[in-house]
C-alpha cells in the first residue's frame, strides 16, 4: 500500500521534483508561498510549514511610493548617459533614444544617425550597445529577441545554452520545464508601466526604524519547516524499492530546505549592507549613495549573477516608502560615489559661494577633490548643467 501510494505521488509531482531548485531564489513572496504549499502538499517528509503570524501583517503592503520618486525611465537614462558619456559620443546615444517606441524598442535607422553626424555605422551601433546596457537596462535594444538575449547574458551568464533554449521558444519549439522558468521571468519590453514604483500586496523584506535604530526582516526569517519524524522511522525500517522512492523525497526535502537557507542568509546579508550604505536615505536625513551589484557579490563571496537573481522581482518595505531591491543599487561616478552624492554637493558648494565672486568649475572641482572627491573639471561642468545652474560669469552679481 505503501509503495502503492509514494508511486501515485511520484507520477502527479514529476515536474516538481525535476524543478531546478536554484530557481527559487528568483521567486517574490507571493511564488515562493505557492511554492511552500506544493511542496506540503506533495513531500511526506515535511510534516509542517509553520508561517509566523507576523508574516501577514509586517511583509503586507498595499502602498505606493511618494510621487517625487517617480521618474520616468528615460529621464533616468539621460541622465546617467550624461554623466558616462560626453561630446559627439553623447550626442550620437541622445540620437538613438530619441528614436524608440513607447516600450523602450530602437525604431531608428544606424545608417541615418550615422550619416548624420558622419562616421561609421559601426560606430553608431558601439554606443547602441553601451546604452542598452545602461540604467534602465535594455532600452534601446533593436527587438524583442535582442532584449531577452542582454536580460540572460545578465541573469545566467554561465549558461549560455539558455539562449539557444530562448530561440526554440520564440520559434514554437518546446522547451525543458527547467529553461521555461527562466525564461518566465524575464521582463517582454525595457520600458514598463510604472517600472519603478509598482503596487504590490505583500514584500520580501522590511525595514523598520526601531529606537533610532534600522533592523531589517526577511520574509524567511518567519518560516519554520517541520521535518516528519513518522517517515524518517518508515525510512529507517523500509527496504528495496520503496526504499528508493523514500530516499528520493527524503532527498528533495533536504535540498529543498538547503536552498530556502541559501536565499534567507544572502537576501538578509543584501539587506544589511543596503542598510549600512543608503542609512541616511532610510532614515530621512539624505539622498542614495552608491551601491554596485558586483560589489556586494564580492563582500558575500558569490557571484554577480547570484545576487541579481536574488534581487530581482523582489520588494522592501521601508520608513521612506515601498521600492524595489534594486532602487537601492545606484551607479558610481569615476570618484566612487554616486552621481546624487556629487551633484548635491556641487549644489551645495555654489549656495555657499560669494556672489560677487562665483567660483569656476575649476575652483568647485578642487574644492570637491581637497573633501576626498575624485573629479575633473568637465565633470563638475556636466552636473552643474544637469542641475540647471548658470555658469560663474553668469551667476556673478552685477
Amino acid at each position: 500500500m505503501l509503495r502503492q501510494e509514494l508511486q501515485l505521488r511520484l507520477r502527479t509531482t514529476l515536474n516538481l521534483l525535476l524543478r531546478n531548485q536554484v530557481e527559487v531564489l528568483l521567486y517574490p513572496v507571493q511564488e515562493l508561498e505557492q511554492l511552500l504549499k506544493e511542496e506540503k502538499e506533495s513531500n511526506p517528509f515535511i510534516e509542517e510549514i509553520c508561517v509566523s503570524d507576523r508574516a501577514y501583517t509586517l511583509f503586507e503592503d498595499r502602498k505606493i511610493p511618494e510621487a517625487r520618486y517617480r521618474q520616468h525611465p528615460i529621464e533616468i537614462l539621460t541622465r546617467n548617459l550624461r554623466a558616462e558619456l560626453e561630446g559627439r559620443d553623447l550626442e550620437i546615444a541622445l540620437e538613438l533614444v530619441s528614436a524608440i517606441d513607447e516600450r523602450g524598442f530602437f525604431r531608428g535607422s544606424i545608417g541615418e544617425i550615422a550619416g548624420r553626424f558622419g562616421v561609421p555605422e559601426e560606430e553608431v551601433e558601439r554606443i547602441r550597445q553601451l546604452v542598452v546596457r545602461c540604467e534602465p537596462f535594455g532600452v534601446c535594444s533593436k527587438d524583442l529577441r535582442e532584449f531577452l538575449r542582454l536580460q540572460i547574458e545578465e541573469m545566467y551568464p554561465e549558461e549560455p545554452e539558455l539562449t539557444e533554449e530562448l530561440e526554440r521558444a520564440l520559434a514554437g519549439g518546446k522547451v525543458s520545464e527547467p529553461a521555461r522558468r527562466k525564461l518566465a521571468h524575464l521582463r517582454l519590453s525595457p520600458i514598463e508601466e510604472e517600472v519603478l514604483v509598482p503596487q504590490v500586496t505583500k514584500v520580501d523584506a522590511v525595514i523598520e526604524l526601531d529606537d533610532g535604530e534600522l533592523v531589517g526582516y526577511v520574509y524567511e526569517d518567519l518560516i519554520e519547516i517541520k521535518p516528519s519524524r513518522f517517515y524518517r522511522e518508515v525510512l529507517a525500517r523500509t527496504k528495496g524499492e520503496a526504499r528508493e522512492f523514500l530516499k528520493e523525497y527524503l532527498e528533495r526535502f533536504e535540498n529543498f530546505r538547503k536552498i530556502l537557507n541559501i536565499r534567507r542568509e544572502n537576501l538578509r546579508r543584501i539587506l544589511e549592507e543596503i542598510i549600512r550604505v543608503q542609512e541616511k536615505f532610510l532614515k530621512g536625513e539624505g539622498e542614495l549613495r552608491a551601491l554596485l551589484v558586483k560589489d556586494v557579490a564580492r563582500k558575500l563571496g558569490v557571484s554577480e549573477s547570484t545576487v541579481s537573481r536574488l534581487v530581482n522581482s523582489k520588494y522592501v518595505k521601508t520608513p521612506q516608502g515601498t521600492y524595489p531591491f534594486r532602487f537601492f543599487f545606484v551607479r558610481e561616478t569615476a570618484g566612487g560615489v554616486s552621481q546624487e552624492q556629487l551633484m548635491r554637493r556641487i549644489r551645495e558648494i555654489i549656495s555657499a559661494e560669494d556672489k560677487r565672486r562665483p567660483l569656476s568649475d575649476d575652483e568647485i572641482a578642487g574644492i570637491l577633490r581637497s573633501e576626498g572627491y575624485r573629479v575633473a573639471r568637465r565633470t563638475v561642468s556636466k552636473y552643474r548643467e544637469l542641475l540647471g545652474i548658470p555658469s560663474s560669469r553668469e551667476r556673478k552679481l552685477r
